[in-house]
């Protein structure tokens, strides 16, 4: 996805009820970052801050450490863990679980004393994960059985508690019982409990609600537990966790919907809102700063108030809530330039690279990079062209080389592939930032590396299918360079979708089914019919779909000459939202 060219991007500002304080960075730290950034390598964007929600906490594991087998406890509590079996730490991925021996022994009774309970974590479950397996179980055992415990799972996802074993347990399901946690991406689960009330959530959604509950957290193993694990099962014949955790956090209180909110899409949230602010007041540029946080650029002659922006008034995100609170970013005025000089810069650019008249045909991307303070063009112009440019504008412009990858997928491939392919999202869809966000990356790989199709499997998640022929390294999938997402921030973490080859298709034998396809339907049509076609690979079932009105004597001899590679399906009625 591509940024904005700047000056499309200024808005007029309106009038706002309120005017969140900001905090302001000077030019010389602003020269500072953008020196060392220079110097050092391209701006890197810390793991996921979640929200500061640490009231009650009853220990916090953020699971970020480098060496060692201690889960420091950052809550201040002093309830450090012990990471058993082989250790290997991610930094800020996590910690990762290998399936075989490692879990993180938590000290013992951990809800003791507690009415009420919110356990929170984020987790990558490996696509290779078996089951059953347990997030956490935090209880007793007895003999190779749990007895007495509070859980969660992945798969199928649910939460359950017990004064003894499973034939107890009193279960908390969505309503959908064989839901499942999808695989190779970044989740985060929570559960809160208080009083008969037990809630499961993903990425801050609620998932599973159970009224009637009775038993609480503390009241199991009546305050004493003895078996409190992250990444393994109360049951000795269970699986141990494979996959990734960071940011464990157990709380003495059920977090409202809100805070569970908060904690879980932070991130994401807050780059959504800090977008609307500087749209909202006439920004050059946002963007992530590894020390002080996310940065609005304005031009030089910006009139306004850079310590005192305002809000967007009514704006919701793209779920429709409403902020409770703003963010407050740094701010800063470009050295030197106004909207203008970036405009008359683009202009020069454009008219060498792409003229009017259509003589050239060179890919160009243009737009201002407020870390840096200059303008980049990308663009696979000969230096023949570009180097007058940079010329021109030194110390304001630089040219960037946009030839294309070895990796990336020829045009015509591209083209295929998207009009072939279904949507790589879950056919449920999505409802938080951070679901969607990784679809988009999920997308984004399978369209770089040139694959068929992807789509959500519901056992083990993301899913990218290649053609039969495909002579790239499919367990090692190329990320686009320079993806960013809608926030122009690039991704701390890319999902990992299990991959396979078509047992039976390449792109040119679907690309011949689909040219037979239209030209059968096309054909059978004449002054009274005019029959609907619509033909897409189906990765799940490796199967081409032809979708149209035709009867069957039309369609009949596509099955026989393609038995066992094509299916009808009857033409979809458009809706009004189809456009």
């Amino acid at each position: 996805m591509r940024r904005k060219n700047p000056a499309d991007a200024v808005r007029q500002a309106g009038s706002g009820p309120t005017r969140p304080a900001r905090r302001r960075l000077s030019a010389g730290l602003l020269a500072f970052v953008s020196l060392a950034l220079v110097g050092g390598g391209s701006l890197m964007v810390a793991g996921p801050a979640q929200a500061d929600v640490t009231d009650g906490l009853v220990l916090r594991y953020k699971l970020d450490e480098t060496s060692g087998t201690v889960a420091h406890d950052s809550s201040g509590n002093g309830r450090d863990g012990t990471v058993n079996g082989t250790v290997d730490w991610k930094g800020a991925s996590g910690l990762s679980f290998n399936g075989s021996n490692t879990y993180v022994k938590v000290p013992d009774n951990i809800m003791a004393g507690l009415n009420s309970i919110t356990v929170d974590f984020d987790v990558w479950i490996d696509p290779a994960m078996g089951k059953p397996y347990f997030f956490y179980g935090f209880g007793n055992t007895s003999g190779s059985n749990g007895n007495g415990y509070l859980f969660a799972t992945g798969n199928a996802f649910h939460a359950s508690v017990s004064m003894t074993d499973y034939t107890a347990k009193q279960d908390i399901w969505p309503s959908n019982t064989s839901y499942q946690l999808a695989r190779g991406m970044w989740k985060h689960v929570t559960y809160t409990q208080t009083g008969t009330t037990g809630i499961l959530y993903e990425n801050g959604v609620e998932k599973a609600r159970k009224s009637n509950l009775t038993i609480t957290p503390g009241a199991i193993g009546g305050g004493t537990t003895t078996a409190d694990y992250i990444g393994r099962s109360l049951y000795a014949n269970d699986q141990y966790f494979k996959g990734r955790m960071r940011d464990f956090r157990v709380y003495d209180r059920a977090l409202p919907a809100a805070e569970v909110r908060a904690v879980a899409n932070e991130t994401e949230e807050e780059w959504a809102q800090v977008q609307a602010l500087a749209s909202h007041n006439q920004a050059l540029d946002v963007f992530q700063d590894p020390t002080v946080g996310p940065v609005i650029i304005f031009p030089s002659d910006y009139t306004g108030d850079i310590d005192n922006l305002e809000a967007p008034p009514n704006w919701t995100d793209g779920y429709g809530n409403a902020p409770t609170s703003w963010p407050t970013p740094t701010t800063a005025r470009s050295p030197q330039f106004t909207v203008g000089q970036i405009s008359t810069i683009q202009d020069a650019v454009m008219t060498a690279v792409q003229p009017e008249d259509g003589s050239t045909n060179y890919r160009l991307n243009i737009y201002y990079d407020g870390m840096h303070d200059q303008v980049v063009a990308q663009t696979d112009a000969p230096s023949s062209i570009t180097d007058p440019l940079a010329t021109q504008y030194a110390g304001q412009l630089v040219v960037k080389s946009d030839a294309v990858a070895s990796g990336k997928c020829a045009p015509h491939q591209t083209a295929m592939a998207e009009s072939l392919g279904e949507n790589a999202a879950p056919a449920s869809g999505t409802n938080d930032v951070t679901t969607q966000l990784q679809w988009q990356q999920v997308q984004a790989l399978a369209d770089y590396n040139c694959a068929l199709t992807a789509f959500d499997d519901p056992n083990i998640g993301p899913v990218v299918i290649f053609p039969s022929d495909y002579t790239g390294d499919i367990n090692d999938l190329t990320k686009p360079p320079g993806w960013t997402d809608q926030y122009g921030q690039v991704p701390v973490s890319w999902p990992s979708p299990t991959t396979a080859k078509s047992p039976q298709f390449t792109l040119a034998q679907i690309k011949g089914i689909q040219t037979a396809a239209v030209d059968q339907i096309a054909g059978a049509s004449n002054d009274t019919t005019n029959y609907s076609v619509d033909v897409h690979y189906d990765g799940a079932n490796d199967r081409v779909v032809v979708q149209t009105d035709a009867p069957s004597s039309v369609t009949d001899p596509l099955l026989t000459t393609y038995p066992n590679r094509v299916v009808i399906k009857p033409a979809s009625t458009p809706t009004a939202s189809d456009g």
